[in-house]
């Protein structure tokens, strides 16, 4: 009906500009029926991970022991390096064997994301006292099939390591967020994959709930970046002079 009119010349189109709106239409109906993407594939490999993230902001730390990271990580099961354990998702390093976290699963059964007491798998790093307002995380599938990517997962930050709150989720029953093997995806507030981060968080968790259709779970690396929450100029002040007055009180005492 609505191109019929322009057909017609009812409201005066030009032939053109028919042809223009038409195209426009059909991209529109064509991104309508696509899958929601993420917003950018970096590539596939160690080398198209970004690098200097915040759990080794140098790029120096072990690929294979628990040295020189600036976080402490913890898992809920597989918590080492090496042997395909949870705490590779943080060497910095993309591929097979020791290079990802294998193989313990939730299972491929899908889950109701608003329940509590989920069944699920989980790896965080905890970067103490410092908190951080994340702005882009990238993660990287695993090297073999991918029956085993997650398919409900989602990405939480904490403060006290007891309550999470949600940054991005993936629910998609039995579809990944990976066309490829090895492959890393950034995620982006600026881009809108999450919402800007009011909140600032000192522990951020990777945890997958479901995978497509194997019982088994296999996820590469994990970077997280971010800005550091620093403390207003007013509240160091306040703080200084907390201390000035206490320390007066304790002289005149």
């Amino acid at each position: 009906m609505f191109f019929e009119k322009y057909k017609k010349n009812e409201v005066g189109v030009s032939p053109m500009k028919l042809t223009f709106l038409k195209s426009i239409f059909a991209v529109g109906m064509l991104c309508s029926i696509l899958p929601a993407q993420a917003a950018l594939v970096l590539g596939t490999g160690s080398s198209a991970l970004i690098g200097g993230d915040l759990t080794d902001p140098e790029n120096n730390a072990s690929a294979s022991s628990n040295v020189g990271y600036d976080a402490v990580f913890s898992a809920s099961h597989e918590n080492i390096f090496n042997n395909e354990g949870a705490f590779n998702v943080f060497d910095n390093t993309v591929g097979s064997g020791n290079a990802k976290w294998c193989c313990n699963g939730p299972g491929t059964q899908a889950q109701d994301l608003s329940q509590s007491n989920l069944r699920s798998v989980w790896v965080e790093a905890d970067f103490g006292l410092d908190r951080y307002f994340l702005n882009v995380f990238t993660l990287a599938s695993g090297n073999d099939v991918a029956g085993r990517d997650a398919d409900q997962w989602r990405l939480l930050g904490s403060n006290d390591g007891i309550n999470y709150s949600a940054i991005y989720t993936w629910d998609n029953n039995g579809r990944s967020v990976w066309s490829a093997r090895n492959q890393v995806v950034e995620f982006s507030s600026a881009m809108g994959d999450f919402a800007t981060q009011t909140t600032a968080y000192s522990i951020f968790r990777y945890e997958a709930y479901s995978t497509i259709n194997q019982g088994l779970h296999q996820v590469n690396e994990l970077e997280l970046f971010g800005v550091r929450d620093v403390p207003e100029p007013a509240g160091i002040a306040a703080l200084g002079l907390a201390m000035l007055l206490l320390g007066s009180r304790k002289l005149r005492a």
